[in-house]
C-alpha cells in the first residue's frame, strides 16, 4: 500500500456521515499514525488506523468494538482486521487480532488507558504468523473536545521467514480532537 492511496481512503472514510467520533494523530520513535474513530450506536464503535514506519512499511487496521462501562470503568473489545504492506521488511500479509482497551478517569482532567490485541497464526495470512499489541498510557484533556495522550506501547509481527518486525516499540504521544 502507497501513502498517496492511503490518504485517500482516510480523507474518503473522514468525509462520511458515520464518522461522528474524533480523528488522532500518533507520533512514536519509529512511527506517525493516523486514526479516524466514531460510534455507530451506544453500545458499538469503529475505528480506522493508519500507520507508517520509516523503515517504508505501512499498516492499515479496522476494527469493530462492542462499548461497556461497569462503575467508572470503561472499555471496548473486539475485532480489528489488520493489514502490513513491508516494502523494506520483505515482510506482507495481515491478521484478525482480538482483544480491547480499558479506559479509567482519575479525575476531570487525567485518564488512565490500556489496550491489548493478539492475533494467532490461525488468524494470520501472507508472510505474517501473529500479532501482538499492548499499550499503557495516561491522557489529559485539553479541552472539552481534545486531548493529549503519553505512553509506552509494541505493535509486533511474527513473520513465516523465523523473523519479529517490531513495526512500533518505546514512547508515543498521541493528540486527540473529538469532532
Amino acid at each position: 500500500m502507497k501513502a498517496p492511496f492511503i490518504a485517500a481512503l482516510l480523507l474518503a472514510t473522514a468525509s462520511s456521515s458515520a464518522l461522528a467520533g474524533g480523528v488522532a494523530f500518533r507520533f512514536g520513535a519509529d512511527t506517525f499514525g493516523v486514526s479516524l474513530a466514531g460510534d455507530m450506536s451506544p453500545e458499538s464503535s469503529a475505528q480506522l488506523d493508519w500507520f507508517h514506519h520509516e523503515d517504508d512499511a505501512d499498516m492499515v487496521a479496522l476494527g469493530l468494538y462492542a462499548n461497556g462501562q461497569r462503575g467508572a470503568l470503561t472499555g471496548r473489545v473486539g475485532a480489528k482486521a489488520i493489514a502490513l504492506d513491508g516494502d523494506d521488511t520483505d515482510i506482507n500479509g495481515g491478521a484478525v487480532a482480538f482483544g480491547g482497551d480499558l479506559s479509567l478517569p482519575l479525575n476531570e482532567i487525567v485518564r488512565l488507558r490500556a489496550g491489548l490485541y493478539y492475533a494467532p497464526e490461525a488468524s494470520s495470512f501472507g508472510d505474517i504468523e501473529g500479532y501482538d499489541e499492548w499499550s499503557v498510557s495516561a491522557e489529559f484533556s485539553l479541552f472539552q473536545n481534545s486531548a493529549i495522550q503519553v505512553g509506552y506501547g509494541s505493535m509486533d509481527f511474527d513473520a513465516d521467514i523465523g523473523k519479529r518486525f517490531e513495526f512500533e516499540d518505546g514512547a508515543f504521544v498521541r493528540l486527540q480532537l473529538r469532532l
